[in-house]
């Protein structure tokens, strides 16, 4: 065999050796880069191809949480009605007049107790707001306006020596305890004093001035002024024709101080409620509707009666939300030893303020009635909140048998008999 004829002979054998080895084309091809199409035609390297990142959860929006006022019992509450203080210890305590540091020491007991103020305004309005745990309690002071009740110094701040300016710095100290106090006023039997001396107030150059001062700086303070008539009478013994002219005489007053002090501004909050002087009511029943029917200067009407004298039968006074409520027989007890002592003993059975909060959706609008009465609705039947009256605001809503309504102040119709 000639050399030409071998070297074909081995050319076919490398050729079908090589077709039983497709493992080899085949890795020669994977070796090889894959070409991909430049722009213009030329070819570059595939970039290796990134997974795509996962969408981000869309974040389920919050439901919105409303913190409720509730009473799981209709509260009960004790009013008080103080009179004068004397910082001096000589004086001698009468009715009227009591120490100073013997107010100081039943405040003092009254907060230890759990009890904190609310106003007559919001008492009478049912919005019976304290703190968490604690107890309503309505302070009122008769005879209004003696300086040794509220004074101001020459910083035209409260003085420390007059009883409900000493109270304002004890709040300052306890804020849970609060500053609401009812003043009620007769203009007609006192001047103010306005200049201290050593331990007393004496009447001085410009009173009238420094006592319309007071009373704006007190109702700037949640120290409101209400009608006790313009002299005192006594009901009993005045001609019923004397009985509107004794309290529009002494509305007419109080407007003046406030014209005085150039704050007209606070005329239209003034209230119309009257303490009976001497807790006494007209004898006959058409003197009893003559008081009654009376309107003041803004055209509001009376709205309620404070009474007096409740020391021999001591009691706590129901709240508007309960169905026997009179506003025009409110009690009211003088803070003698043994009521003091009944309001503090008391304190442990007395209903105190709870809360509850309320879900409510994302997008709802908190001050929607619908929304809060759903609300309630749910976390009673879940078991989250019980019945009661739950305060949201100015909204007063009355849960019970499975039924949340919205509560409202019910009309004045009650005539006064006694």
């Amino acid at each position: 065999m000639n050399k030409t004829r071998l070297l074909v002979l081995l050319s076919i054998i490398f050729l079908v050796l090589s077709a039983c080895r497709p493992d080899i084309a085949v890795q020669n091809e994977a070796t090889q880069p894959t070409p991909v199409v430049r722009e213009g035609g030329s070819t570059h390297q595939k970039a290796a191809m990134q997974p795509s990142p996962e969408p981000e959860p869309t974040p389920t929006p919050e439901p919105i949480k409303v913190r409720a006022l509730l009473w799981e019992e209709n509260p009960q509450i004790p009013i008080i009605n103080f009179h004068g203080f004397t910082p001096r210890r000589y004086d001698e305590e009468t009715g009227t007049v009591m120490y100073l540091w013997n107010f100081q020491s039943i405040i003092k007991r009254l907060y230890d107790a759990g009890y904190s103020l609310i106003s007559i305004r919001d008492y009478l309005d049912g919005r019976i707001v304290v703190p968490e745990g604690r107890k309503p309690l309505v302070l009122s002071v008769d005879d209004a306006y003696f300086a040794n009740q509220l004074a101001l110094n020459e910083e035209g701040m409260p003085s420390k020596l007059s009883g409900i300016g000493w109270l304002y710095y004890f709040a300052q100290e306890n804020p849970d305890f609060g500053y609401e106090v009812a003043m009620f006023a007769n203009f007609g039997d006192k001047l103010y004093g306005n200049m201290f001396l050593y331990d007393w107030w004496y009447l001085g150059d410009n009173w009238e001035i420094d006592f319309a001062k007071t009373i704006v700086w007190g109702m700037e303070h949640n120290v409101v002024p209400y009608n006790h008539l313009y002299q005192h009478p006594d009901l009993e013994k005045i001609s019923e024709l004397e009985i509107h002219p004794q309290i529009e005489k002494n509305d007419s007053t109080l407007r003046y101080f406030l014209k005085l002090a150039d704050r007209e501004d606070l005329i239209e909050h003034l209230p119309n409620a009257i303490a009976l002087p001497y807790g006494k009511w007209p004898k006959q029943q058409s003197g009893k509707d003559i008081l009654l029917s009376y309107v003041n200067q803004e055209g509001k009407a009376l709205e309620a009666v404070f009474e007096a004298g409740y020391e021999y039968e001591p009691g706590m006074s129901l709240s508007p939300l309960d169905e026997d409520f009179d506003p025009f027989h409110i009690p009211r007890m003088a803070p003698i030893n043994k009521i003091v002592r009944f309001i503090v003993d008391s304190a442990p059975k007395v209903p105190s303020a709870k809360s509850c909060e309320l879900t409510l959706p994302h997008d709802a609008d908190q001050n929607d009635l619908n929304t809060l009465q759903t609300a309630i609705q749910e976390a009673v039947q879940n078991q989250v909140c019980s019945n009661g009256f739950y305060i949201i605001e100015k909204h007063i809503f009355k849960a019970h048998d499975g039924v949340v309504q919205l509560w409202q102040k019910p009309l004045n119709q009650t005539k006064a008999e006694n």
